[in-house]
């Protein structure tokens, strides 16, 4: 049934900077799944010819996908959730995808925050009931998982 399990997958990505321990950025995305994340990594050379590591993940089950939106909308602040609530329209494309950009060094400390800098980006594709408008459907969604948490 779509509405019980409406995530069809997600797809994670995140730069390692040069700057950066490409493990601790691992760890970031690590700790805000439920499940054993697998990276793929390509090395990349940035603008002024530093290294720079694209890090992507995809679990690989739709529950898995699902229990990772609900434990970062279990980790928003109560504002974060209000604002990515309002600017949903924003984050979700016609064919109902929802795209979340996430703090890196808040993730690594177990905290999502949503974050335009250097995030980590996390997009999720929702199997939609025929003719449905996208926002709608995620809005009440993600509302859902607050409140199952309330109970």
């Amino acid at each position: 049934m779509p509405e019980e399990r409406p995530i069809k997958t997600a797809e994670i990505s995140v730069f390692a900077h040069a700057t950066e321990d490409e493990e601790k950025v691992k760890q970031a995305v690590k700790r805000l799944a439920k499940y054993e994340v697998e990276f793929e990594q390509q090395r990349l050379t940035g603008h002024y010819d530093d290294p720079i590591t694209l890090l992507t993940s995809k679990p690989a089950k739709k529950k898995e996908a699902t229990d990772f939106l609900a434990n970062i909308v279990d980790k928003f602040s109560s504002l974060d959730r209000e604002t990515l609530l309002q600017e949903l329209p924003n984050h979700i494309d016609p064919q109902g995808s929802l795209y979340i950009r996430l703090d890196k060094q808040k993730a690594y400390h177990g905290r999502a925050v949503l974050a335009e800098n250097d995030p980590i980006r996390v997009k999720f594709r929702f199997q939609l009931p025929h003719k449905a408008d996208p926002v709608a459907v995620i809005r009440e969604y993600i509302i859902n998982l607050g409140e199952d948490d309330a109970e």
